[in-house]
């Protein structure tokens, strides 16, 4: 029977066991948004991918992972804002600049960069008021320095830049454990586009 809890958070967002079922009712009790909600429950399954806890018949392993329940909900909103700001700063550090993309792309004008973003041919971030564009993107044997297929994946997916950065660099069950990006780079781009209507329900 499908609980409350589990209408409200995204099937992706967690694994369907015990553990997680658990997790998630005690996150949704906790009355905080649904983006800390869906980022606390994100950053539970990527450790828990290396080290899965034994699984309890009570609350026992919700504990131990996340400790008892604060009496004030804005605590766990702290905390889950901080883990999403550090999974920020990580996929920054693999960013180059747009100067660096003129540089490799071998573009004459420095703004052509930003032209691409605007077409949607190349993924960047905005961070303290300059465009970071990751570095896994690019592909001197792709059309126009790209891999082949992003632009279309880019144009299907309904979320914001940060989003479809994590969603294509992120391992999928559905594909087997290999992220969008390795299966792009072996030419399965409908198996991709396939999946890309699904995300955005409920992410942000």
């Amino acid at each position: 029977m499908t609980t409350r809890a589990s209408r409200q958070i995204p099937k992706s967002s967690v694994r369907a066991s015990g553990f997680h079922l658990k997790l998630s009712r005690r996150v949704v009790q906790a009355r905080f948004s649904r983006a800390a909600r869906i980022a606390l429950l994100d950053a539970v399954q990527t450790a828990s991918e290396a080290s899965t806890p034994r699984q309890t018949k009570d609350d026992s392993t919700v504990t131990a992972w996340l400790g008892a329940p604060p009496s004030n909900p804005a605590e766990l909103e702290f905390k889950a804002l901080q883990a999403r700001f550090a999974m920020r700063r990580e996929l920054l550090q693999q960013c180059i600049g747009t100067s660096e993309v003129a540089t490799l792309l071998g573009l004459d004008n420095r703004h052509t960069p930003l032209d691409r973003i605007k077409a949607g041919t190349l993924l960047a971030i905005r961070d303290q008021g300059q465009w970071r564009f990751p570095l896994w993107q690019f592909d001197p044997d792709g059309p126009d320095g790209v891999i082949d297929g992003l632009p279309q994946i880019l144009a299907a997916l309904s979320v914001s830049e940060l989003a479809k950065v994590r969603w294509l660099q992120r391992p999928q069950a559905v594909f087997s454990g290999c992220t969008p990006i390795q299966l792009l780079k072996e030419g399965q781009l409908e198996r991709v586009l396939t999946e890309t209507s699904a995300i955005g329900c409920g992410q942000d």
